[in-house]
């Protein structure tokens, strides 16, 4: 009882690095047991946090230095007007790169706080997913990839339409980034029992196995050299994964490196 109160001392100070023995297996043995499992919690927390904080300055560091050293460069009176121009929209495009870094920031933000509301509504998912088929078609073919659509019946579910196509839009988007040209990108509808189920399988680079378990984390990213071709910021899909949870569904991933990737999304 002394060693968990010296315990619980250290974890209302901030100090995470407790160690209990289990001596008993009776009521005290289980309380020493909580204590140790919640500062094992704490402490994983504390990393999470120190290992997001440091990403998130990282990836707002990258911009800012581009839209300083530009503007600087952008303000010399020896430039002629093209080059001020192209410099100006250089900074243009950092600008909105933070933009957007932010509006991901909120919207997990509101997931955190609990104010992401769902308004869900009787949806024919098959005429949903022509929509979205209709507005990506264009992207897809101007990249020589093509891109299939698979749902035979009229299917019913009950789901937010803006935040689902917010989904949508984001996996598909992936598989546009991480595809070559002359491959398929295929969004397939199943209806298994109860439950719909919707796939996007692509042909594209993959994901090596050390790294699919974590893809759905907060701003992990397969590409350790953060491309700024491929662009992201590693927390499109933590948010695809809220949503999808928030319908009381789940979503899960398969894929083989240099093969494609298949995710799955399971209502």
């Amino acid at each position: 009882l002394v060693s968990m109160k010296e315990a619980t001392s250290k974890l209302s100070s901030g100090d995470f690095s407790v160690s209990l023995p289990i001596t008993s297996n009776d009521e005290i043995g289980e309380l020493s047991k909580s204590i140790q499992t919640l500062a094992n919690d704490l402490n994983y927390l504390k990393i999470e946090r120190n290992e997001f904080l440091a990403s998130i300055s990282h990836e707002l560091r990258t911009p800012l230095t581009y839209i300083k050293g530009y503007a600087d460069i952008g303000r010399r009176d020896t430039l002629d007007e093209t080059e001020r121009i192209n410099y100006l929209n250089i900074i243009h495009e950092e600008a909105d790169d933070v933009s957007d870094l932010l509006q991901e920031l909120f919207e997990l933000a509101k997931i955190d706080q609990n104010e992401f509301s769902i308004s869900k509504e009787r949806t024919n998912i098959c005429l949903f997913l022509q929509s979205i088929y209709g507005k990506l078609l264009p992207a897809f073919k101007s990249r020589g990839i093509h891109l299939e659509l698979t749902c035979n019946k009229d299917f019913f579910v009950e789901i937010d339409p803006i935040r689902f196509e917010q989904v949508l839009l984001n996996l598909l988007d992936s598989a546009l980034k991480y595809s070559k040209e002359n491959t398929t990108t295929r969004l397939e509808v199943l209806q298994e029992n109860n439950n719909l189920i919707i796939f996007i399988k692509d042909q594209g680079k993959g994901i090596p196995s050390d790294d699919l378990p974590y893809i759905f984390d907060r701003l992990y990213r397969v590409d350790r050299s953060r491309s700024r071709l491929t662009g992201g910021f590693g927390l499109g899909l933590a948010i695809v994964k809220e949503i999808v949870e928030a319908h009381n569904g789940v979503i899960s991933a398969e894929s083989q490196d240099g093969k494609g990737t298949c995710i799955k999304i399971l209502l």
